[in-house]
């Protein structure tokens, strides 16, 4: 091999080496970029991840979300409880002050369930404490019809449990927010019950 061949050799390794690495670099921008504006479907729904939330349009309105769909619909939910929710005057929310694993979830469940399912929100708790003295006390003696109770329980296993016109979020931890988001896409019809 002479010192040409040797030359013209290089020189295609060189090219080699140089388009290679533009590959390498341009799919690396194609993943950052591509992670940035991800969109993931449910149905007729596109989500986006912004601010640590999945947002999707709902009524022309953004609405966020901790998780898919798909994430929450292994949780059964009558329709009877979504029915209740839409045709309350209002609704009363309670929870056990004293459980204070569990109350910064919860504190966000309530503001949120407050926010996004357009009725008047009265909350409570089960019983009376010092922090919390200016909530009435609220119990599943105080649910109707027309005013169903959400109770927030502390279990290990989450489910929604309706009785007699209460409600309970049966959870523990972030599951309280998983529970949140299924009532949310049962009652704005994200996910369609049978």
């Amino acid at each position: 091999m002479g010192r040409r061949e040797r030359k013209i050799e290089k020189r295609k390794q060189l090219w080699m080496a140089v388009i290679l690495v533009s590959l390498m670099v341009a799919s690396g921008f194609g993943v950052i970029i591509g992670s940035r504006t991800s969109q993931l479907r449910y149905g007729d729904y596109k989500f986006i991840i912004k601010d640590n939330r999945y947002v999707t349009k709902i009524n022309g309105n953004e609405m966020p979300f901790f998780f898919l769909p798909q994430e929450t619909e292994y949780i059964n939910l009558s329709n009877t409880v979504t029915n209740k929710l839409r045709e309350a005057y209002f609704i009363m929310v309670t929870f056990d002050p004293e459980d204070e694993a569990n109350l910064q979830v919860i504190e966000v469940t309530r503001f949120d369930l407050s926010q996004y399912l357009g009725k008047v929100v009265v909350n409570g708790v089960l019983a009376e404490t010092e922090e919390y003295e200016e909530l009435p006390e609220i119990t599943c003696a105080n649910a109707t019809l027309k005013t169903p109770v959400i109770l927030f329980n502390k279990t290990d296993f989450p489910s929604i449990v309706e009785d007699e016109n209460c409600i309970y979020l049966n959870a523990r931890g972030r599951e309280f927010l998983r529970l949140r988001d299924r009532i949310l896409y049962s009652y704005y019809g994200v996910i369609e019950e049978e």
